[in-house]
């Protein structure tokens, strides 16, 4: 029997040439491609954290920051008394009246306004308060303008009449005015701002000023003989206000002195310091011939005598005004005077 033969062929197997021409090569995502994958899935975290990103920065410069920086420009900025006049003093009330115009920066700019409230003034030595003022609502856009009327009622009387007193006594005061308002800038959150505003309170040397230049001069005298109400003169004196508003006194006496001895007395019945210099009327008695002998030989040169001027009191419409007498008696100085530019009127 025959046997046939069966031959077996090899498999056939592709080279890796073959291969690759068979598939497709693979691709590698793009950078693009993989953050545009992530982002899909993933975009709402991201969003969460931008949200709070922007809650945590944004937030607290309205709520915070912008308060802050309005607190800080009007607590620091310069308060000028450029238009405050005093007028109408009582024994524990006066009115205050000013109109000016405010600057504007820091965090107080574009449109809005800064609700009214109410201020309460304090010795800024002592803390302690002694009086309240009702500041009116500030609107701000095309400027600024404080405008202020009414009456100050006093609850501590003795601390008017220390700022009072200092001020005549070349002292220097401070006040401090606090108070809590709201904030409106444009469409920017309402802010609650805090207020404790210091406040210089300036002073003068009261030497210095009645011997300075045009302090005051005396336009004219007129000796009367005999006395009318207990007065020998009647002057005009033209006095130059030593502060930097303007304040009504009502009726300032002063005690004259010559070398330690009693030389009379002036009276000035309308005192009203002015910014401008002003006339004012001088009614006095004095002794007529202590003061020509002081003139003719005392130890200052011919014609020219030292009167010593010592404050007694303050009233206004008869009633003693507390504070500023205790400015008056405050002031106790010297003052030179050249008689002889009135020789036709005291030596005849």
């Amino acid at each position: 029997m025959k046997r046939e033969t069966v031959t077996m062929s090899k498999p056939q197997f592709s080279t890796s040439s073959d291969m690759s021409e068979a598939q497709p090569p693979t691709t590698k995502p793009t950078l693009w491609n993989r953050f545009t994958t992530h982002m899909k899935r993933f975009w709402w975290a991201y969003l969460i954290a931008f949200c709070v990103i922007v809650l945590v920065t944004v937030l607290p410069i309205l709520y915070v920051g912008v308060p802050h920086f309005a607190e800080n420009y009007i607590n620091n900025s310069a308060y000028g008394y450029d238009g405050l006049e005093i007028t109408n003093p009582r024994p524990t009330a006066f009115h205050v009246r000013q109109r000016k115009s405010l600057p504007q920066g820091g965090a107080v700019t574009g449109s809005g306004h800064l609700d009214a409230f109410n201020a309460t003034c304090r010795l800024k030595e002592t803390n302690e308060a002694f009086g309240s003022l009702s500041v009116p609502q500030i609107a701000f856009g095309n400027g600024a303008f404080l405008n202020i009327d009414q009456d100050v009622e006093l609850s501590c009387v003795d601390c008017m009449s220390e700022i009072a007193k200092n001020a005549a006594s070349n002292k220097s005061s401070s006040l401090v005015m606090e108070g809590a308002s709201d904030l409106h800038l444009g469409r920017i959150p309402t802010a609650h701002v805090n207020i404790r505003k210091n406040m210089h309170v300036g002073s003068y040397n009261v030497t210095e000023y009645l011997n300075g230049d045009g302090s005051f001069n005396i336009s004219s005298i007129d000796l009367l003989d005999p006395p009318v109400d207990g007065y020998n003169f009647n002057a005009t004196i033209t006095v130059k206000n030593p502060g930097v508003f303007s304040i009504e006194l009502g009726q300032a006496s002063f005690n004259l002195t010559m070398d330690g001895k009693d030389l009379g007395y002036v009276v000035l019945p309308h005192l009203f310091l002015e910014r401008e210099p002003k006339e004012t009327i001088v009614l006095g008695s004095i002794d007529k011939g202590m003061l020509i002998h002081e003139a003719i030989s005392g130890s200052d040169d011919f014609g020219t005598v030292t009167v010593g001027i010592h404050g007694h009191s303050c009233s206004y419409n008869g009633v003693d005004i507390p504070y500023f007498t205790a400015a008056i008696k405050a002031i106790s100085a010297p003052s030179k005077l050249d008689l002889l530019k009135y020789a036709s009127k005291l030596f005849t």
